[in-house]
């Protein structure tokens, strides 16, 4: 089962489509609600979507101050567009992989509190583990959610209909490392039932083998 903006509930993750009016399609970020806190993965396009984002805050039934941690899956401005306006209307701590940092100060004129690394975690919703994917960027993540099963990609994949793809050449810095990365991901052998992208369909069933696909023959995308 694949979809495209339809809402199927996922344990402690709101999926949040983000850039709907704007050009080349929707981005994608997410909240992780744990007991304690929310996690905020991106933060959109632009103030438009940070404001989408704070009132989804409230629409799960949460305050705003809830909100103490944002993870960057990389620094390109369509994922870190609305980060100006939220840090300006909510206090909380931001966090990159290291590789990122001069690009989230550039691009989105911010300071990282702190930094990621391969293999890091967070205990939240039962852990968050960090993975470094470089490629479409260096310090580009994804985060894997063992309890739920579920990846959230960030660009190391997209999907194209109900294909799954790594990020396309011409959106990578450097494409062979972005196959490398998801090569990787591959012989990890987590166990995956969703993965969420950044862009494209979400994929709600059997993730482990939509992956397994991937590097199995060339799409353009």
């Amino acid at each position: 089962m694949v979809s495209i903006l339809k809402h199927f509930a996922i344990e402690g993750v709101e999926i949040i489509p983000c850039r709907l009016n704007g050009p080349r399609g929707i981005v994608k970020s997410f909240l992780i609600c744990g007991d304690e806190r929310l996690i905020l993965v991106d933060t959109g396009y632009s103030d438009a979507d940070a404001d989408i984002i704070m009132k989804r805050i409230g629409a799960i039934g949460r305050k705003q101050e809830d909100l103490n941690l944002c993870i960057l899956t990389h620094c390109h401005s369509d994922h870190v567009g609305g980060l100006k306006k939220l840090r300006d209307s909510l206090n909380f701590q931001l966090f990159a992989h290291e590789l990122e940092i001069e690009g989230v100060k550039r691009i989105a004129g911010a300071d990282v509190d702190g930094v990621f690394r391969d293999g890091d975690s967070l205990v939240d919703c039962g852990g968050v583990k960090i993975l470094h994917m470089p490629g479409h960027t260096k310090g580009s993540i994804s985060l894997y959610l063992p309890r739920i099963k579920t990846l959230i990609a960030g660009d190391t994949v997209f999907s194209a209909g109900e294909h799954l793809i790594v990020s396309p050449a011409y959106l990578s810095d450097d494409p062979e490392r972005a196959e490398q990365s998801v090569q990787s991901l591959l012989q990890m052998n987590l166990d995956i039932e969703r993965v969420l992208v950044g862009h494209g369909d979400d994929v709600y069933e059997d993730g482990s083998a939509r992956l397994g696909r991937i590097l199995l023959a060339k799409r353009n995308f």
